[in-house]
Order: C-alpha cells, then structure tokens, then sequence
C-alpha cells in the first residue's frame, strides 16, 4: 500500500515538500526539509510476506519481523512558479543488511505546468492499477502491473493536474533484475488519463509498455527459465520442446491496458473501486485479464477502517489467481494503529498457466498482523 491519500510519485513530491505530514527539520521562505517515517512490527503467515519483500520467510512457518521505513523530502525554490524537489524513501526490516528502496528521485514541479521528476517511482499506470491498492500490507497477486515489483527504477516521470484532469506519463530506462524479479527490459513506458466524471467518482485509463531484453546471458536465462514452464503449458510441449521452443520464440514485448472506476477517497468514509486490466506477452496465445474490487469504510469517530475485495486474473478458460482479500484495522490517534488483514484462495488453478514450480505464495493462503506507529 502506498499510503492513505493513495499519492503517485509525482503527488508525494508535491505534498511531502510542503510538509503535509511528518516533521519539518527546517523551513524558510524559498527551502524546506521534512522527514517522516514509522516503525512496525507483522506476525506473517508461512507465505504472508510478498515475493518482493527482502523479509520473506524461508523457514515455513510464523514468523515475527519488525520494520522500520524513513522518508526525506525537500523543496527549494528556483524562480517564481519552479521549485526543485526530491524524495527519498527506504524500508529498513531487522535481521538483514539489505535496504528496500522504495522512491528515490530528483526534479522541478513548475506548479501550472506539471511536475518533471527523475528517479525510482511509480509508473504512469499505477494510477490504474493502484485504485484497488487499499490494504495496509497485503499486495496484488492478480494484476500482473506487479510482476516486476511496486515502484521501479530509472524512470522519468511527468504528470500535469488541471481542469479536473489528471495526466501522467513515465519512461523508463534499461534495468536489469527490476526488484530482484527475473525481468530486465531494454525499455519501457506508460500514460494515464484521469478524471472526476460525477461527484466523488474518478475514473482512469492507462497503457503500458515494456521492451523486455535477452542482450546478456544472465538476463537471458532468467527470463527463459520464467517462460519457458508458461509456453510449455500454453502450446503443450514437452520439457526438452519447451526448451527449443523458446529459442526463437522469447516474449519480447508486454503490453499493459485497462481502466479504473473508484467512489470516494480512501481513509475518509467509504471508498469503493474497480479495476480491469489486460495484459499481452509476445507469443503467448492467449492474454490476461484482471478483474478486481475493493472496498473499504472508515469510521472517523471511532478510528476502525474495514476493507475487503476480490481479486481474479484469468487465462484461456481458467483463473491463474482468484483471492478474497479482508482488513480490520483500528487507530488508537493519529501515530498509532494496529490491523489484521487476510487473503484466502478461491480454487484458482495457477499450475496450469505455470507448471509444476509456482511463484512464491500462489495457491497459499495467508494472514498478517500488525502494529504500527508512524511519525
């Protein structure tokens, strides 16, 4: 989950640089510097934590992790109407050295005329397939937006907001392993168009594209061994025909499209969505197709959120992934909250699109809950 106001990297630019929460280390009339962060502590479920978590648990059981995230903003004024900004934000878990890197980029926001911002951020189609990313924890496993991880590396990323109209658009730059995934692309890039069409209600359009690149061995393999199962189900070859196969036959290309429909905005009263994707990998000879809903209701009074969803992606004539998501979560203030959330299979068949070895949690329930203080 992104954050409660549901903000794009080009909006916690914005917002964060004028100290919209957290706290200003120092401010004058033409610089700011504000940090903001929060500690936590999840009890995961044998395959609670995410492919794309630096925490997961290897040992097949419950297991308890704490995590600390800290984020720095800043804003200098250049001339009248342009500002320079930056972002920096890291999610630093215990028992481990490594540090997940979650926005980290440099830019001008000439107010009227949009924000230009350089870095690790969303893609243009987050603001698609992030309508129905309500949960404190739990990610997506349906929308394959989330195949190379959340925010991505190397990226430009402009988005202008005017007239009611919300435009983005991001281009991203050749990244090998993006977030540790077996993907690498020679290059990518996303628009999206959004706007409010009634009251309280938004919806949004996307595409995105993807020039995935086999141009070193490493790379190459990694996304062979990643096909080679799912095309070895799609045509029904053999293991040793799989392996021919995709020698004249790599996905090259990934094509992401689709719309999202939402009432309300998240973390005030109700809060509803709908997301349809479409996504089409280069030789496959069927394409994806996401369906999610998420709701959500937040009783300001009494300080209790509750969500829920449902979250199908299917292919051919079977769904590769269909849970039930549920949240419970109560703030005790503003700094302090604790939340329970489930997700529960539906009898997907995801061994048919992927073989015999699935990813990381597929067919697997899981529970989370957690602890949270935030500053």
């Amino acid at each position: 989950m992104k954050s409660a106001l549901k903000l794009t990297a080009a909006a916690l630019g914005a917002a964060l640089c004028a100290g919209a929460w957290g706290a200003q280390l120092y401010s004058d009339d033409e610089f700011t510097f504000d940090m903001y962060g929060r500690a936590g502590a999840l009890l995961l479920s044998r395959s609670g934590s995410q492919p794309d978590r630096i925490y997961a648990n290897g040992y097949g059981d419950d297991s308890l992790v704490s995590t600390f995230r800290l984020g720095l903003a800043s804003r200098s004024k250049i001339t009248d109407g342009l500002d320079a900004v930056m972002l920096a934000e890291w999610d630093m878990p215990d028992g481990t050295v490594q540090t997940d890197t979650r926005y980290l980029y440099a830019g001008i926001d000439a107010y009227q005329y949009g924000t230009l911002l350089f870095g690790r951020g969303d893609s243009a189609y987050y603001a698609v397939a992030g309508a129905t990313d309500i949960y404190n924890y739990l990610d997506s496993r349906a929308n394959d937006y989330y195949i190379m991880g959340d925010t991505l590396p190397g990226q430009i990323m402009y988005r202008l907001a005017a007239l009611s109209y919300d435009l983005r658009l991001s281009y991203q730059t050749s990244s090998a392993h993006i977030n540790g995934s077996p993907f690498s692309i020679r290059n990518a890039g996303a628009i999206s168009l959004a706007t409010q069409i009634f009251e309280n209600v938004n919806i949004a359009y996307g595409i995105s594209y993807s020039d995935l690149t086999y141009d070193s061995a490493d790379r190459s393999q990694d996304m062979q061994d990643y096909f080679k199962p799912i095309l070895a189900q799609d045509y029904n070859l053999s293991r040793d025909e799989a392996a021919a196969f995709i020698q004249n036959h790599k996905p090259g290309h990934k094509y992401d499209y689709g719309f999202a429909v939402s009432y309300g905005y998240l973390g005030a009263g109700p809060y509803a969505a709908f997301v349809f994707t479409g996504t089409d990998y280069e030789y496959l000879r069927h394409q994806l197709y996401t369906y999610e809903t998420a709701l959500s209701y937040s009783f300001n009074n009494n300080g209790i959120t509750v969500s829920g969803g449902v979250e199908l992606q299917h292919y051919d004539d079977f769904f590769t992934a269909a849970d039930l998501k549920l949240g419970l979560a109560y703030s005790f203030g503003p700094s302090f909250k604790v939340f329970a959330e489930s997700q529960m299979d539906l009898g997907a068949q995801p061994e048919k699109f992927f073989g015999e070895s699935l990813p990381y949690g597929y067919g697997e329930d899981k529970y989370v809950i957690g602890a949270e203080f935030t500053f």
